[in-house]
């Protein structure tokens, strides 16, 4: 109850867009034929170990104007302390979004984004670049934008080969500070299928044109609660190429 009261409350104070820097995905497609390539630094600090993608990986391309076909990887560097640095490729995402809804005809845009994520190699589950197993989501996004704020919302299952089936669930809220600039902060968890013993970040984005085909995207988090190790820092910062 807590946490909805505080996503309810984050709804009313600023009704952004989901999607890279931020963890929450959005109902936005590319474009019929068009490419969205998004390469980042992306680190999650923990006390004790570092891990780093570099770069984080994210590759879009429209077929049409409602379907997009992802796949995401990363090449992944992990230190420990005292212990010397280890790399490999960590977790693959293959995805297909389909916005079946649009906010030009309805005032609001819909889609759903189903993925799998898996491990091309299994030593990097061994050796903690990656989760274990393979997993499945098929999350459902809602996005609204009512002049310069915007607002996105995304919640569906997640199940995996190893563990428990949980849900996952987040949302963006975001201003248009400028014609080149948005500022936005999310809400973004996962939990089990009961709502109990869950994972919370608080993010905070910035995205910024220099181009309509190069623009800056970049943030920074923090875990409020995790229910099975100490709490990471996350940060993202990274260019996105549309052409």
């Amino acid at each position: 109850m807590a946490l909805a009261t505080l996503i309810a409350c984050v709804i009313r104070s600023i009704l952004a867009q989901g999607g890279p820097p931020m963890i929450t995905d959005d109902p936005g497609t590319p474009g019929n034929g068009k490419w969205e390539i998004n390469l980042a630094l992306a680190f999650e600090h923990r006390p004790g170990e570092t891990s780093y993608d570099l770069p984080a990986i994210d590759l879009n391309y429209g077929v049409g104007e409602h379907i997009q076909l992802t796949l995401q990887t990363a090449p992944v560097l992990l230190k420990r302390s005292g212990q010397g640095a280890i790399g490999g490729i960590g977790g693959t995402e293959a995805a297909l979004k389909w916005r079946f809804v649009d906010e030009e005809a309805n005032s609001v845009d819909v889609s759903t984004f189903p993925r799998i994520i898996f491990n091309v190699t299994q030593s990097s589950a061994r050796r903690g670049l990656s989760q274990d197993g393979t997993r499945f989501q098929v999350p459902v996004e809602l996005a609204k934008k009512l002049g310069p704020w915007h607002a996105d919302v995304e919640f569906g299952p997640l199940t995996s080969t190893v563990g428990r089936s949980e849900w996952l669930y987040g949302i963006v809220g975001g201003i248009d500070v400028a014609k080149t600039t948005m500022l936005m902060a999310e809400l973004h968890g996962i939990s089990r299928m009961n709502f109990t013993s869950d994972l919370l970040i608080v993010n905070f984005g910035l995205r910024h044109e220099f181009t309509e085909t190069r623009i800056l995207i970049v943030s920074l988090g923090h875990e409020v609660r995790s229910p099975d190790a100490p709490r990471a820092l996350i940060g993202y910062f990274g260019m996105q190429l549309v052409y």
